[in-house]
C-alpha cells in the first residue's frame, strides 16, 4: 500500500512540474522528452541489477502494455487539444474501474466488496471534482474514452509482465516503445533548448516521473491494478484541489469538498 501512495504522490508532483513546463514547451514534445529523459535512469538501474534479461514469457504482455500506453498518451494529447480538460479528466477517471474489470475477466483477480466500493467512490469523486458535463458528440470525448481504455488495460498487462521480468527492464522496455510510437505518430517540434532553459522544472519532472513509474511497478506486485489506479487518481485529484486552495487561493465549493471526502473514504476502504 505504501508503494501505491508514494507513487500517487509522485504522479501528482509530476503533474505540477509538467504544468509548469507546458507553459513554455509544446505538450507533444514534452511527452516525448519525458520518456527520452527517463530512459537512461531505467538503463542505469537495470545495470545495477546485473543486466538480467526477462524470460520469453515477458515480451508479449510487455509489448501490449507499451503499445497501449503509447496509444493512451497520443489520444490524451489529442483529447486535451480538442476539448476541455475537465471533460477529459471526467472520462479518464474511469480507468480504475476498467482495470479492475479487465483483471477480473482475463486474469481472475478478485477484489473484495470494500475494494469495489472504494473504486466506485474514486470514479464518482473524480467526475464530481472535474465538474462539467460530458458531450458525447465532442470528438475529444472519444479520444478521452480511448485513453481511459488504453491506460486502464495497460496497467493490467504491466502486472502480468512484471511476473516474468524486473521492474527496471520493464521500465526501459516500456519507455522505448512509447518513444518509438510517439516519434512515428506525431509531428513534433523539437524544443530541447527551451526545455534546457527551464532545467530546474525539467529535472524535477524527470525525477518524480521516474519515481512514479518505478513505485507503481512495485505496488503492482502486491495490489490489484484497479486499486493502484484508484489510489493514483484519487490522491492526484485531492492534491490538485489542495494545491489550488493553498497556492492559488482558489475557493472550495461544496461539490469539491464532497469529492475530497469521497476520495478519503475510498482510501480508508483500501487499507
Amino acid at each position: 500500500m505504501i508503494f501505491s501512495f508514494l507513487s500517487a504522490l509522485c504522479w501528482s508532483l509530476f503533474d505540477i512540474a509538467r504544468k509548469e513546463l507546458a507553459q513554455h514547451v509544446n505538450p507533444k514534445f514534452l511527452s516525448l522528452a519525458m520518456s527520452v529523459s527517463v530512459l537512461p535512469l531505467f538503463f542505469l538501474l537495470w545495470g545495477f541489477q546485473g543486466f538480467q534479461l526477462p524470460s520469453n514469457s515477458y515480451y508479449f504482455p510487455a509489448t501490449i502494455s507499451g503499445v497501449l500506453a503509447a496509444i493512451g498518451s497520443v489520444c490524451f494529447m489529442l483529447a486535451i487539444s480538442k476539448g476541455k480538460l475537465a471533460i477529459v479528466l471526467s472520462i479518464t477517471a474511469c480507468t480504475p474501474f476498467i482495470s479492475a474489470v479487465f483483471s477480473f475477466f482475463f486474469f481472475d483477480e478478485l477484489l473484495s466488496q470494500f475494494e469495489w466500493l472504494g473504486i466506485v467512490l474514486v470514479v464518482l469523486a473524480t467526475m464530481l471534482l472535474a465538474g462539467t458535463s460530458i458531450n458525447t458528440r465532442d470528438k475529444s470525448s472519444l479520444y478521452a474514452l480511448i485513453t481511459a481504455i488504453a491506460w486502464g488495460t495497460c496497467i493490467v498487462f504491466d502486472k502480468q509482465a512484471l511476473t516474468f521480468g524486473s521492474s527496471s527492464f520493464h521500465g526501459m522496455f516500456l519507455t522505448s516503445i512509447i518513444i518509438a510510437v510517439l516519434s512515428i505518430s506525431l509531428r513534433i517540434d523539437y524544443q530541447w533548448w527551451t526545455l534546457l532553459k527551464n532545467f530546474k522544472w525539467w529535472l524535477i519532472a524527470v525525477m518524480v516521473f521516474f519515481g512514479a513509474v518505478f513505485l507503481q511497478f512495485a505496488a503492482l506486485e502486491y495490489l490489484n491494478p484497479g486499486v493502484v489506479e484508484a489510489i493514483k487518481r484519487g490522491i492526484g485529484i485531492v492534491l490538485a484541489v489542495i494545491i489550488g486552495r493553498v497556492f492559488y487561493q482558489e475557493t472550495l465549493s461544496r461539490k469539491q469538498i464532497t469529492g475530497v471526502c469521497l476520495v478519503l473514504s475510498a482510501t480508508y476502504l483500501f487499507m
